[in-house]
């Protein structure tokens, strides 16, 4: 594995570069890093490259200095980086915030999307849920005040905070180990913490609404691999998806909740070979 940065719009990149092989490039959501993917990555770098950023979402250990760290510039940074590394013929990894984030980039008409190949959506925001509801409070309160939303975000990055959250986004908890790649700067920076406010307080459901028309148009392939027992982003959500885009195809994985590639890392990784 190659670890590498690369500036996009204004800020340094990390991200991990193994396998060989028709691209895979893996988009996480906030709070956590590029790691997140590791376990899914490992069963597929025999057969493509796995390209998984740390995008700047709370948890980048990169120097962020007068940089657009909002949701909308963030989408922009997706297309932007494929750009930046000549990827062609991308399949592009989403889960969670990150593929409310990707759908707001194919509804972007400033983007030229023509990169990417095919699409795999895990447990995601999507349309009026982004963010999801249970998570809507935490947006406004950091709307409402930085040191009140700073507050929020420091409980949640103690260890009885990242319980909490895991236990909402996973079915089977990760190793203690894997938990601090996982968070990284997000449970030991506070500077990383007052950016993912920044970009908390930007989530916006009207990205997410904006992209519907290009959801109908984007007829490339689409695998949605979907934790079924999810309460933040149930099954009805991955149904309308199917039901939008026109080459879709739904994979429902049992006993798994948001965090698909820690729940169930090598049924991912057989829906992204496979799909």
């Amino acid at each position: 594995m190659t670890n590498r940065t690369v500036r996009i719009d204004g800020l340094d990149i990390e991200y991990a570069d193994t396998g060989a092989g028709p691209t895979l490039l893996f988009v996480h959501g906030v709070y956590v890093t590029g790691a997140l993917w590791n376990d899914v990555v490992a069963e597929l770098q025999g057969n493509f490259r796995c390209i998984t950023p740390t995008w700047p979402l709370g948890a980048h250990r990169t120097k962020v200095v007068d940089a657009d760290l909002r949701a909308e510039a963030t989408s922009r940074r997706i297309v932007h980086f494929m750009e930046a590394l000549e990827l062609s013929e991308v399949t592009v990894v989403a889960n969670d915030t990150g593929g409310g984030l990707l759908l707001a980039s194919l509804g972007d008409p400033t983007l030229d999307t023509s990169r990417i190949a095919r699409l795999v959506l895990t447990n995601c925001d999507s349309y009026e849920h982004f963010p999801p509801g249970s998570f809507a409070q935490i947006v406004k309160l950091c709307r409402l005040s930085s040191a009140i939303g700073g507050a929020i975000l420091r409980l949640l990055a103690t260890g009885p905070g990242q319980r909490f959250f895991l236990k909402a986004v996973c079915k089977h908890a990760p190793t203690a180990e894997r938990q601090r790649e996982i968070f990284g700067a997000f449970a030991t920076s506070g500077t990383t913490r007052r950016d993912a406010v920044t970009v908390t307080a930007s989530l916006d459901p009207a990205l997410t609404m904006r992209a519907a028309p290009a959801i109908e148009r984007f007829d490339k392939p689409v695998t949605l691999a979907w934790g079924a027992a999810d309460e933040l982003f149930p099954l009805s959500h991955a149904y309308r998806l199917r039901d939008a885009f026109p080459n879709a195809t739904l994979t429902e994985i049992p006993d798994c909740s948001s965090f698909v590639m820690v729940d169930a890392p090598k049924v991912l990784a057989a829906a992204i070979r496979e799909g």
